[in-house]
């Protein structure tokens, strides 16, 4: 076998073989995902954006609504 036959052999085996282990990783990811055990954890992180959980400047909580309150 020559060089060029070689390498002809070797790609077409590697993207075949790529192209099967990327479908086979595909289908794991999509079982995971669609789980009936992992829901309540992908509804928590989806809520995550929406939580408002960051400390006030100076540290305490009511800090923050008391400036928005007096209008400074």
């Amino acid at each position: 076998m020559d060089n060029a036959t070689t390498y002809d052999v070797v790609r077409t085996w590697f993207g075949t073989g790529g192209l099967i282990l990327l479908v086979v990783l595909f289908g794991i990811i999509l079982v995971y995902a669609l789980r009936p055990s992992n829901k309540q954890k992908f509804d928590r992180m989806a809520r995550l954006p929406l939580k408002d959980d960051e400390p006030a400047e100076n540290g305490k909580p009511d800090a923050a609504k008391k400036d928005t309150e007096s209008g400074e």
